[in-house]
């Protein structure tokens, strides 16, 4: 597809299936407030015309189509923009020919922009169904209940959250009989020494399970070993894939209207535990995407990472790159307790938070 036809395709896309994707609510036609970032719009003055496909803001005299739409909010030049939309919606963006193409499978072309977390320059998508099976045959077991219910976890959120425990070897050998090896590789399910004929699994058998959904599809794995003396076993990651954000579909959820940031996938099941919707990083450097911190417009965002020297650094970071996407985010002081994260002040026996 030429560079003219692509941006076309991408310019035919309907704006409110933009603002989805940008992590914000338009209407198919007529009037809104306008989403633009430093536009405190009190009176609606922004419009979608033609179609769906065409948008005005009277008061910021700006106007264009759904590529100009996410240059002015993400604040990207029209190449960027075009990419970034590009993948969004499911297209490929080559940027040596200038042009895309709708594909259900497209490759990831840009180095995470998460600090500190690699991944492969051609990531391949999250494979949905890999994960799905292994999750499958990866339930969870009493042993695995027991450390989570001491962690003060109640079965309801244990189950809400389709907590496995992992299995041996044996499941992962049969992922491979039904997908391939080269499949089943891609999606960091073993490790880096594993061959076609020779291979381990990456997360460590009866290590508690934790799939992070994004759309209500499993995207990651992430593991948690039971024995706290263990090291190196105690949480694990899959292999050279990009580290996500834990539970981040509450941030598209209109109906929740409250949100924290924790540190690890415990303190978020945690926050919630204790009444408050959480999304859960991976180590305190991680960042969260533009239309993630979008999303969160509107919600009582509490941060909630660790209280140590690089907890209260990161949060007042966090708390500046929020309000630049019109978020105001509270930094909850440390418990007078001496608790250092969510879990502990959960199991000192707390209701709410």
């Amino acid at each position: 597809m030429r560079a003219t036809e692509s941006t076309k395709a991408l310019n035919d896309l309907p704006l409110e299936t933009v603002g989805n994707l940008l992590g914000i609510k338009l209407p198919t036609k007529g009037m809104a407030r306008c989403p633009l970032p430093n536009h405190d719009d009190g009176t609606p003055s922004f419009e979608i015309r033609h179609q769906g496909r065409r948008w005005v803001c009277y008061a910021c005299d700006l106007s264009g189509g759904p590529i100009d739409l996410v240059m002015a909010y993400n604040g990207m030049e029209f190449t960027e923009a075009k990419k970034w939309l590009a993948e969004k919606s499911g297209y490929y963006f080559d940027s040596g020919k200038r042009s895309c193409q709708r594909v259900n499978h497209f490759k990831v072309t840009t180095q995470s922009s998460r600090p500190g977390i690699t991944a492969s320059s051609d990531e391949t998508p999250p494979d949905h169904n890999v994960y799905k099976e292994l999750l499958a045959r990866a339930p969870l077991q009493k042993t695995g209940e027991e450390y989570l219910q001491n962690r003060g976890l109640s079965k309801p959120i244990i189950d809400r959250f389709f907590i496995g425990q992992m299995p041996n070897s044996n499941a992962v050998r049969e992922l491979v009989e039904e997908f391939g090896f080269d499949r089943v590789q891609k999606s960091g399910l073993l490790t880096k020494q594993s061959k076609h004929n020779r291979f381990r699994p990456i997360l460590p058998q009866a290590a508690i399970l934790f799939p992070y959904l994004e759309g209500g599809k499993i995207s990651y794995f992430q593991s948690r070993g039971i024995n706290d003396l263990d090291k190196k076993n105690r949480w694990r990651n899959l292999n050279h894939r990009r580290r996500r954000i834990y539970n981040v579909d509450i941030l598209r959820n209109s109906s929740i209207s409250r949100v924290a940031i924790c540190e690890g996938v415990l303190d978020a099941l945690s926050s919630t535990q204790l009444g408050c919707e959480a999304i859960g990083f991976i180590g305190v450097s991680a960042t969260l995407s533009q239309s993630d911190m979008s999303s969160m417009r509107g919600k009582q965002v509490d941060i909630l990472l660790d209280w140590d020297d690089a907890g209260e650094k990161r949060a007042t970071e966090l708390r500046k790159d929020l309000a630049r996407f019109g978020v105001f985010a509270t930094r909850k002081t440390a418990p007078r307790s001496g608790a250092n994260d969510v879990n502990d002040y959960l199991r000192e026996g707390h209701a709410n938070i």
